[in-house]
């Protein structure tokens, strides 16, 4: 079977619940639609580490973005989002498409317009050249079900959404 050389980058808990704080799983293990969505389309799952879980642990009470927004965090994330991103810019380098990344809407850390962890992601990458120029969410719905189609499961282009964080920089 051949394969479809397209990657889809996603938030670690779209497949791992378990890393969510306490009280904010949107499913009990993975996030099913979303898998099964990327499946459908042929998509690869690239997924991110989880910076919440590895910066403050299992344990951490729920935080807000400015409260993720210091020095420290950013470090953290730059720390461990480099291999992540030479293994993208690998991929990419050797035909692979990165057909767009998936978030999580109101997330401190990866919402695709105004998390911390995202806005840092968005920023390594383009500094290794690595594109990746749209995004989907899941939603912050009772039911956290993601439906690619609908307005809530959509964020869009990254572009002229997503800030570039000096912070980050070395």
């Amino acid at each position: 079977m051949k394969r479809s050389k397209q990657l889809l980058v996603v938030s670690h808990c779209v497949i791992n619940q378990n890393a969510v704080v306490d009280g904010e799983a949107r499913s009990p293990g993975i996030m099913k639609a979303a898998v099964d969505w990327s499946y459908k389309q042929g998509y690869g799952i690239f997924q991110l580490p989880c910076p919440e879980f590895t910066f403050l642990g299992p344990d951490r009470p729920p935080m807000t973005v400015e409260e993720y927004d210091t020095p420290e965090f950013h470090n953290h994330n730059r720390k461990i989002l480099l291999p992540y991103i030479e293994q993208l810019k690998v991929y990419q380098d050797h035909g692979y498409e990165i057909v767009g990344g998936l978030g999580i809407s109101d997330s401190p850390s990866c919402d695709p317009g105004k998390g911390v962890f995202m806005q840092d992601f968005i920023q390594i990458a383009t500094e290794y050249e690595v594109n990746i120029d749209f995004f989907w969410q899941i939603p912050n719905t009772p039911s956290g079900k993601f439906d690619p189609n609908h307005p809530k499961g959509i964020f869009g282009p990254v572009s002229s959404s997503i800030k570039v964080n000096e912070a980050v920089k070395e």
